[in-house]
């Protein structure tokens, strides 16, 4: 990671933790660390991060930002954050990331290793179109499920970004795009799939195991394994049937909405009902080409349909679909393809 480094005058680490970047820095480093139990290191400087002033300017800010959810973070942080880029879906690591920009020299570097989700994430929508607008990210390592530390959430990536760095090429292969606050590795594209298509989620239960019934299941369902072996999955969906009373507490106490004693026997969200021909792929998959063609109007959870706007060949729109490189388009993680709904509405794609 600190291969990365392209400057080598004053380096903050902003998130000093236990030191473990720390030792591996010159002796003129600077360190930020809130919890005074860690200050182990004469160079480290015991301080909420947020209360460090930006008039402190770096060449290079390394590190590993801390990962915590908004509604965890101590509220004498909280009241601290800037909220003009983020809402309270946005995790801590996202405003340490705007933070450290400010520190940063013209022409300054971060290199971080953070959770890969900012890439498509709602919540970094305006931080990623900050650091497309500022900037370069030059190199980017997909980590896939490898944990690098015994409390870092799998799935991150080591990131390298250069300030009033424009060129846009990056060393890792791909240029440096961003399209509607998500962040790309590959060629510009004047379209984007939601020119195309309207991209659904599929029906969530929050109880799939109580829902499939292949005796009183009244629903075939388009499922992650229809691509593969071709079955669906038969569903008791949004209707009451007796077979679901045993487990009536358990569906009551569902968290994915409220029910009640007239409702729990209700799915959780309900699939996009249009009719007509649509193609389908499954939200996390290894498949290679993984769009495919059907009819079948039901869909659950785990699984996207893209219903064609009008004049859109469909076969010739799942060739386009499967022949893209998703991986250049930072959708790939540890070898699986990771889509949501908003990521592949926005994601570039020309017929």
């Amino acid at each position: 990671m600190l291969g990365l480094r392209r400057n080598f005058g004053t380096v903050l680490e902003p998130a000093g933790g236990k030191g473990v970047f720390l030792r591996l820095l010159e002796k003129n480093a600077v360190a930020i660390e809130f919890d005074e139990s860690l200050n182990t290191d004469p160079r480290l400087i015991v301080v909420d991060y947020f209360d460090y002033p930006t008039r402190h300017k770096f060449d290079t800010i390394v590190g590993n930002p801390p990962y915590v959810r908004f509604q965890d973070i101590i509220p004498r942080t909280k009241e601290k954050l800037p909220m003009e880029l983020f809402d309270c879906r946005s995790n801590l690591y996202l405003f340490f990331i705007a933070k450290s920009i400010k520190h940063l020299e013209p022409n300054g570097e971060l290199i971080f290793i953070t959770p890969r989700e900012f890439l498509k994430a709602t919540s970094a929508k305006k931080l990623n179109e900050v650091l497309f607008r500022e900037g370069t990210m030059t190199h980017y390592f997909e980590l896939g499920d490898t944990s690098v530390f015994d409390d870092v959430t799998p799935n991150c990536a080591i990131w390298r970004w250069e300030k009033n760095n424009f060129d846009r090429l990056m060393e890792t292969g791909g240029k440096f795009q961003c399209v509607n606050g998500q962040i790309y590795f590959g060629e510009s594209a004047r379209t984007t799939v939601n020119d195309f298509f309207d991209v659904k989620v599929g029906a969530v239960s929050g109880a799939d195991d109580v829902f499939a019934d292949r005796r009183f299941g009244c629903t075939d369902m388009v499922c992650s394994t229809t691509v593969r072996e071709g079955n669906l999955r038969r569903m008791i969906y949004d209707r009451y049937h007796k077979a679901l009373e045993p487990h009536k507490d358990r569906l009551l106490n569902r968290k994915i909405r409220r029910f009640n004693e007239r409702n729990w026997w209700e799915w959780g969200r309900k699939y996009c009902s249009r009719q007509g021909v649509r193609i389908y792929v499954n939200s996390k998959t290894r498949n290679k080409k993984p769009f495919y063609i059907s009819e079948i109007e039901a869909y659950d959870g785990s699984v996207l349909a893209l219903f064609p706007k009008l004049g859109v060949d469909l076969d010739r729109a799942v060739q386009k679909l499967n022949a893209t490189d998703w991986e250049k388009l930072a959708f790939v993680c540890d070898g699986r393809l990771l889509f949501s709904q908003r990521s592949l509405a926005n994601a570039p794609f020309e017929m």
